[in-house]
């Protein structure tokens, strides 16, 4: 719960608006679109299969990626859907997402 509760602190300066990220119901949606868009290459943890290891990636790396890098296609996302899939990644590795969303402040001040 204390990583949840960091996530919502530090992610919300990142999304261009307020989202809960520890919302259970915005995990699952997230889970559920990771499972549609992602899980082939990522696996169904995000722990990498034919791509890299994406647990704990934060909504930068989200919308980086769903533009098209390296062998990754480009990805067409529902609106709320980077949101949500960040939710669930961030879920799976609190720790990483914690750092990252740290890393992203300290660059903004």
């Amino acid at each position: 719960m204390k990583y949840l509760l960091a996530f919502t602190v530090f992610a919300l300066p990142v999304l261009a608006q307020e989202v809960d990220l520890s919302d259970p119901a915005l995990i699952a949606t997230g889970q559920q679109a990771f499972l549609d868009y992602c899980s082939a290459c990522h696996g169904e943890e995000a722990l990498g299969e034919n791509g890299p290891d994406i647990q704990g990636s934060i909504l930068k790396d989200v919308r980086q990626a769903v533009k098209g890098i390296d062998q990754m296609p480009e990805i067409w996302l529902e609106d709320g859907e980077p949101e949500a899939i960040t939710a669930f990644l961030m879920s799976l590795n609190p720790k990483v997402a914690e750092i990252k969303l740290r890393l992203e402040a300290a660059k903004r001040n």
